[in-house]
């Protein structure tokens, strides 16, 4: 036998792709292969930043950074103020209102970098903070329902301290959030407030902005208010992240400062109560570098969730918190695997209902979690693997090909930061996909889609054929070598079939990926193909991540005649060729 060749699959000797993309790791140069959206620029019914789409449209705060009621879409922006824009029925976007210095800020200058924006759709009014200085800004927006456009921007507080938007037991609350990740959200008639500073530790606060009443609710010590089995909230925490859980009326305090969370139950009543889940003593704190909320089913089983914890997300059941205990964990991932730099990853979803609009779900699809982009890490968007316990897209879009033709898609859409697609209606009803963020390709613009295009679902089967490898002087290509092809990571109900040509793809022949035993090729010819087939679904499929299964070589050569001929009694044997 001939001494064996090897080449490297890589995107440069891609041939045709369809549904995926294919990229060198930008640090270790190592092959991936990931499905891609079925939304792309190209598939748009806008596409967007200037005209009716400029200000306001760097939205960059996760995941509270914009709100919507009804056809109305309100939206902060980091150095471009605060709009708000009304959805056509056409899916375009008209703007009624911006002003690129909203925010009051401290005692008589205005700023424009904003990230946090909480209405109380019932009383049509409004408020946005920033994390990064002291200030707010109330408004009404009722004058723009139903067609209207008269929005009303609230003058400066008059009080001795402007910039304080919750004052009650000398707190002063005037920053929100932490870092990008969003510290507001109304439940009813009560917006919540998660402060960046180390003000009110062990205690949640919130506001009406119609009665103007403020609340403390808890106490320093960690015993008031609390749910009747609750433990003792023991554990100080601040720059709060939050989220609201409508179905169940419940707000989700998660802190960067020490990995745990409060839960305040029946928040948009009279009467919350706190309970305290600890998920340092479940072993997975203190510090929570990543963000974020996804309950499956909120409805049946609303206590089973992935939250963020420190550095790593955790599948968790909240149920024994309420009877004192920490919680139950299922799985982990951890985002320091999947790669090379940490972010403050964006986990999850805004709204954790599973129908109706606003939502930022896949209908049908309850499982499938997607991360959004931060510090521009997950550029092209990226989701989770639950079951290899993985991350699954590009880290960077560094040098990769990719399928631009299912579809109508175009290339993948490309942000820094940004928040999850939602689903809003327009004023007759009709349906549009909307995507805001902030950075990269398509920062700072807006983008929707017809609800039929479900662009963030994936395109699910994808196929990629590399090639063409040839030896010297095109000698025949007898056998081939494919290690590696095991590592492929398979979700549930997904598979991946390997097929190789020797004759430029005229003809294949299944190459047992899961075998050691090299392949003899049935036929005659000396141009080598690779194919890679996957079936997947539109919430998962197969993947290759070549950053920690390694790169991928083909090895192939040629065998003697005697080695070819049946009738020779010895002949070689096929096992795996030697390289």
């Amino acid at each position: 036998m001939s001494k064996l060749k090897g080449s490297t699959l890589t995107r440069s000797n891609v041939i045709s792709i369809v549904g995926a993309t294919v990229t060198d790791h930008p640090y270790n140069y190592n092959i991936g292969i990931y499905p891609v959206y079925k939304g792309g620029v190209s598939n748009v019914v806008v596409r967007s930043g200037s005209g009716d789409y400029d200000g306001g449209d760097r939205v960059i705060g996760f995941p509270s950074a914009y709100e919507i009621d009804g056809d109305l879409l309100f939206t902060t922006g980091w150095g471009d103020g605060f709009a708000v824009r009304r959805l056509n029925n056409d899916g375009t976007l008209t703007k009624i209102y911006h002003d690129n210095y909203f925010l009051y800020n401290n005692t008589s200058n205005t700023y424009n970098h904003m990230h946090n924006i909480a209405i109380d759709t019932t009383n049509k009014l409004g408020v946005v903070m920033s994390y990064n200085v002291d200030g707010y800004t109330t408004f009404d927006y009722s004058g723009c329902v139903n067609g209207g456009t008269t929005f009303v921007k609230d003058a400066r507080p008059s009080h001795s301290n402007p910039q304080r938007f919750i004052q009650a037991e000398g707190l002063n609350i005037s920053s929100a959030g932490l870092y990008y990740q969003s510290g507001m959200v109304a439940a009813g008639e009560w917006i919540y407030v998660g402060e960046y500073d180390a003000r009110h530790y062990r205690r949640v606060v919130r506001r009406n902005l119609n009665t103007g009443t403020e609340e403390v609710i808890g106490n320093s010590s960690g015993t008031g208010d609390l749910y009747s089995g609750s433990a003792t909230i023991d554990r100080d925490g601040y720059r709060y992240s939050l989220h609201y859980d409508e179905i169940n009326d419940r707000v989700f305090y998660f802190s960067y400062n020490n990995g745990n969370f409060i839960l305040v139950l029946d928040a948009s009543t009279a009467t919350p109560e706190l309970v305290w889940c600890d998920i340092a003593d479940m072993g997975d704190g203190d510090d929570s570098y990543d963000m974020g909320l996804f309950i499956p089913d909120p409805v049946n089983s609303p206590n089973r969730m992935w939250v963020g914890a420190s550095n790593r997300f955790v599948d968790i059941d909240i149920t024994p918190c309420f009877s004192g205990s920490a919680p139950t964990r299922y799985n982990r991932i951890y985002p320091s695997n999947n790669y090379t730099y940490d972010s403050i990853w964006r986990l999850g979803t805004k709204y954790q209902k599973t129908s109706g609009v606003p939502m930022d779900k896949m209908p049908g699809y309850p499982n499938y979690i997607h991360l959004s982009a931060d510090r521009d890490r997950g550029r092209n968007g990226s989701w989770l693997d639950t079951t290899n316990l993985k991350f699954v897209g590009m880290e960077y879009p560094y040098n990769y090909v990719e399928d631009t033709s299912t579809g109508g898609r175009g290339r993948s859409f490309n942000h820094g930061y940004s928040c999850p697609m939602v689903l809003m209606e327009s004023a007759n009803g009709t349906k549009y996909w909307v995507q805001m963020g902030y950075g990269g390709s398509d920062g700072h613009l807006f983008m929707t889609w017809a609800e039929n295009k479900y662009p963030n679902q994936l395109v699910g089967n994808w196929e990629v054929v590399f090639g063409t490898f040839t030896l010297t002087n095109n000698a025949n290509v007898d056998q081939v070598s494919i290690p590696g092809l095991n590592n492929f990571s398979i979700p549930s109900s997904c598979s991946v079939t390997a097929y190789v040509s020797n004759n430029n793809g005229t003809s294949w022949e299944t190459y047992d990926k899961d075998s050691d035993d090299v392949h003899t090729f049935s036929s005659t010819g000396y141009q080598l193909r690779v194919k890679l087939s996957a079936s997947g679904q539109p919430d998962k499929a197969p993947y290759y991540r070549g950053i920690d299964a390694g790169g991928l070589t083909v090895y192939y050569g040629t065998m003697y005649e005697s080695a070819k001929d049946s009738n020779i009694k010895y002949k070689v044997n096929r096992k795996r060729l030697r390289h």
